[in-house]
This record gives structure tokens, C-alpha cells and sequence, in this order.
């Protein structure tokens, strides 16, 4: 499970890391780069960035986390489920994410997560971030709904069952993709139902405690 991650990406950032790969950012365009302030939590339902495939490379678009399907007709609201997390071994079958697996991979790029142990009053957060101090990507999937109250885009991360790092602190863990799994990932279905099953791997992560919260 993931429900808190940090995003302190720039837009240069993005152009930079893509520039060079046929995955390059080519919306919004360089004139119209947007302000993207630093975000050490992000929460649920908060609008944020992901990186999504359109003609000619990736476009960087803030939306919802928290998948609402396609087929959610009332308002935001009573949308009841948390769903931001979408599972891995049930993706092909879950009604709520299986068309945004089939149609709309992602990127959600982030700078590291967060998960907590202990008891209520007494939990301890702890820090999940590349040993490399360099910002990476979540396997993410989006959604667009006609609600009630209008068209609203969406997203949820992909996670798995927690690996030996992980297990510690949770029984699930959110997959990260190496960039060499990018194109893969976003343009290839088959090649994205085997990213799902392979073993969770945090090998190049550092956990440091955080802070204590309620």
C-alpha cells in the first residue's frame, strides 16, 4: 500500500530526463511550462503529476489520485472506494482498473514514499527513497469519468506483494519501474502484464525513519 509519496520534480527536470529517448515531454510545450511547486506529501484525492503517452512523446498532466472509473456516473463525492492502489495480480479482472490497464498506462514520477508502523497515537513514519538521491517512476494507470459534476481524470499506482525490503513496514509495496521499462510500460500491454509479475524489487532504496505521528 502507498498513500503519501513526495514529488519536488521540476518541469526542466522532466524535458531533460526524457530529451534524449523517444519518450521525450512534448506537452505542455516549453513555452508554456508550468510552476510546479515541491511536494513532500502528496495525499489522496490531491491533484498531481503523471506522464502519459500522446502523438510525438509523454505529456505532463496534473490530475486526481484516486482512480474514479469511466463508468462512475454520480458525483465525485460518492465515489466511496480507496483507490488509489490498484493490485497487481488482479489487474486484467478488477472492474474498477482493467480498462485504465488496457488503455491508459502511465508514469507517476516521484522523489521517494512514505509508509508507517506501530500503533495508533504512537506510528512511525518511514522514508523510501533511491540510494541515488534521483527522482524515479511509479507504474501508475488513469481514467477519465463523466461524473455528475463533469469530466475528471484520475489515477492509482500499481503495487505488489511487499519484497524483503518492504515486508518489514508492509505487505504491499508500490511498483517502481526502471527506466528501461518506460516505453514498455506505457506502449506495450503483454509487456506490462509481465512488469506485474515480476518479484518487487527495492534494491537500490535507503528506509530512514522520519518522524512520529499521530
Amino acid at each position: 500500500m502507498c498513500n503519501r509519496y513526495a514529488n519536488r520534480i521540476a518541469y526542466q527536470q522532466y524535458v531533460e530526463r526524457f530529451k534524449n529517448t523517444p519518450l521525450r515531454i512534448v506537452a505542455p510545450s516549453p513555452d508554456k511550462a508550468p510552476n510546479l511547486e515541491p511536494r513532500n506529501d502528496i495525499y489522496p484525492t490531491d491533484p498531481t503529476s503523471i506522464l502519459r503517452p500522446v502523438d510525438g512523446g509523454l505529456e505532463l498532466k496534473q490530475i486526481r489520485w484516486g482512480l474514479i472509473p469511466w463508468f462512475h456516473k454520480k458525483t465525485v463525492k460518492e465515489w466511496k472506494s480507496l483507490t488509489t492502489n490498484a493490485r497487481s495480480e488482479t489487474i486484467t479482472t478488477t472492474a474498477t482498473f482493467k480498462r485504465a490497464f488496457q488503455k491508459h498506462r502511465c508514469l507517476v514520477p516521484a522523489n521517494q514514499f512514505y509508509e508507517w508502523t506501530g500503533p495508533k497515537g504512537k506510528k512511525v513514519k518511514w522514508t523510501f527513497r533511491p540510494d541515488s538521491g534521483d527522482w524515479f517512476c511509479f507504474a501508475g494507470i488513469w481514467e477519465k469519468a463523466q461524473t455528475a459534476e463533469g469530466g475528471i481524470e484520475s489515477f492509482a499506482l500499481l503495487t505488489a506483494p511487499g519484497g524483503e525490503i518492504m515486508r518489514p513496514f508492509h505487505d504491499r509495496q508500490p511498483i517502481v519501474l526502471n527506466p528501461e521499462t518506460y516505453n514498455a510500460w506505457l506502449n506495450d500491454e503483454m509487456a506490462a502484464l509481465e512488469i506485474c509479475k515480476k518479484p518487487p524489487d527495492l534494491s537500490g532504496f535507503t528506509v530512514t525513519q522520519a518522524i512520529v505521528s499521530a
